[in-house]
Order: structure tokens, then C-alpha cells, then sequence
């Protein structure tokens, strides 16, 4: 495939998968610590000053951001 046929998305791919080819993940072999994986979990379980993404778009409009 050339590049020209490429979509915007597919070559985002591709660049990534480009450089994690060259460069490595940085993270391969890594693992989340016992104390990461608490604070994780309580922050997802904690609803507090959350809302949909549906309400964000709604506030962007309102603003004139989008």
C-alpha cells in the first residue's frame, strides 16, 4: 500500500507501529505494583466528578469549543 492510499488513521498506525518496531515498548515487561493497582481501582470505583461523554460534548458546545 502507498502512502498516498493511505487513510489519516492508517498511517497513525503505521508511524506508530514504525517506531515500537525500531525503538522497542518501553513498558514491555513491566508489571503494575500492588499499590498502583489499588489507587487504580479506587479511582474507577469513586464516581465523584465524573460524567458522561455525552454531558462533556453537550458543556464543549455551550462554550463554543466545538
Amino acid at each position: 500500500m502507498k502512502v498516498a492510499d493511505m487513510t489519516e488513521e492508517d498511517l497513525r498506525s503505521f508511524i506508530e507501529q514504525t517506531f515500537l518496531d525500531l525503538a522497542g515498548d518501553p513498558d514491555a515487561g513491566l508489571e503494575l505494583n500492588e499499590d498502583f493497582i489499588a489507587r487504580l481501582t479506587e479511582s474507577i470505583e469513586d464516581k465523584t466528578g465524573r460524567m458522561t461523554h455525552e454531558d462533556f460534548l453537550d458543556e464543549l458546545k455551550e462554550d463554543h469549543l466545538v
